[in-house]
């Protein structure tokens, strides 16, 4: 009973609507990071974005490949980047938080 009640509350959580994300500001803030400006005023949500993608495995566990390519994949959405989400995402993108 337990096991389905548990997985009833995951569900819930997994189906809660999800607001868009601003792939653009999370790469200049991100490139910030990079280039060794620490998390800057006013980016800490942006970055908390990039870093709240997480994709698990079948077997529940993480999987850092996956969560490194759905990364690459939000940062690939800001097109006018250049290649700042490739140089991101190598460095940050399967890491689990700063």
């Amino acid at each position: 009973m337990k096991k389905y009640l548990v997985s009833f509350i995951v569900m819930l959580f997994l189906g809660a609507p999800v607001q868009a994300k601003d792939s653009c500001s999370t790469v200049l803030c991100m490139a910030g990071m990079l280039q060794g400006s620490g998390v800057v005023s006013g980016c800490k949500g942006f970055v908390q974005d990039y870093f709240d993608i997480i994709l698990f495995n079948s077997h529940g566990g993480i999987s850092l490949n996956k969560t490194f390519k759905a990364r690459g994949q939000f940062l690939g959405q800001c097109t006018s980047a250049g290649n700042w989400p490739d140089k991101i995402n190598s460095k940050y993108g399967r890491q689990l938080g700063l």
